[in-house]
């Protein structure tokens, strides 16, 4: 092969690479009531006791003064595992850095998803969170998040999320049942990660067809 050819061949590459570098997508997850329920294990109706003596998804915090008792949302795994090959992922919660930590020891102990892109309530304004402490263009970030209002300023990057109340705790009525005392769950088929990837998945696709400069378009109109 020619220099010329050799040169013009390495510039197509570098120019290929360059394009997708601009493309890359982002993700933000919250945690609670998004991604799992974590309550403290003195909290459990007389109904749901029985969990204590089972093992599958439901993780003791073991570090945590208040005993907690974590459930992972079904199909958390598989949306994990899909949306990887998408975006990059960050995880932003209102919790502590610690418990963020032990969260994130089920769910993604190798760090495989997150690595080290955590932001916990110690590094967030009060009450809010922003996407300013993302290194990333903000047209190419997706949130999903359970809580509207934590986001005041980018609602646009907004995807919410139903909330998911695993065990009974104080957003529920008095006479209604948790997932826990009925012995059931939200369904993995059909879910609400389920339904989320499956709009990210087709945002996504249409955001690299088009050759869009702004996913949060695509996102509202999947």
């Amino acid at each position: 092969m020619s220099f010329i050819k050799q040169f013009f061949s390495l510039f197509e590459k570098t120019k290929g690479r360059n394009k997708l570098s601009k493309k890359k997508l982002h993700l933000v997850l919250d945690l609670d009531h998004t991604l799992l329920h974590s309550i403290s294990v003195s909290k459990l109706s007389q109904k749901e006791r029985y969990l204590i003596k089972e093992a599958d998804s439901r993780r003791f915090d073991k570090s945590n003064p208040e005993y907690l008792m974590i459930k992972l949302r079904p199909f958390l795994h598989e949306f994990l595992k899909e949306a990887n090959k998408l975006f990059t992922m960050h995880v932003y919660t209102m919790g502590s850095y610690v418990y963020a930590k032990n969260v994130l020891s089920l769910i993604d102990p190798d760090k495989i998803y997150f690595g080290d892109r955590v932001i916990t309530k110690e590094k967030s304004p009060p009450n809010k969170k922003t996407l300013d402490l993302i290194s990333a263009d903000q047209r190419r970030v997706v949130i999903v998040d359970n809580t509207s209002s934590v986001w005041p300023q980018h609602k646009p990057n907004l995807l919410e999320i139903a909330k998911y109340i695993y065990f009974r705790d104080g957003m529920m009525k008095s006479k209604e049942e948790s997932y826990a005392e009925k012995k059931i769950d939200e369904s993995r088929s059909d879910g609400a990660l389920s339904n989320v990837l499956k709009i990210l998945q087709k945002a996504h696709t249409r955001f690299q067809e088009l050759e869009s400069d702004d996913l949060r378009l695509l996102i509202r109109d999947p």
